[in-house]
């Protein structure tokens, strides 16, 4: 490979590396309604509830990707992933924030529920 081509790749390399993660965000749709919720669990308060077909962005999904972190028109939350048209699974980045044990249901950086 020419030396030219070979800066070129690496230049190209290094300027994705400071791409924000939302530029990782996958385009997906719901399936039906569905909650979008303040935090990875049934028991955060609902943000709002998403008609079918609504086109959101998936940002992140806890591990075993079972709640996905997205965001929906100028709303973010996060919503069961067995609502989303498309897998996630092995598509966008796992981030647990809970933790191995996490904090009690309704607690947490993503805000008290109810």
């Amino acid at each position: 490979m020419p030396l030219v081509n070979a800066k070129s790749l690496l230049t190209a390399l290094l300027l994705s590396l400071l791409l924000p993660a939302s530029a990782l965000a996958m385009s997906n749709a719901t399936t039906r309604s569905v909650n979008l919720r303040a935090g990875p669990d049934r028991s955060f308060r609902v943000v709002r509830v998403l008609s079918p077909r609504t086109q959101v962005w998936v940002n992140h999904c806890t591990s075993g990707w079972r709640w996905c972190n997205v965001r929906a028109r100028n709303d973010r939350g996060w919503l069961d992933a067995r609502y989303l048209q498309h897998s996630v699974r092995n598509r966008v980045p796992i981030n647990n924030p809970r933790g191995p044990r996490g904090p009690r249901h309704g607690q947490g950086p993503w805000g008290p529920s109810g």
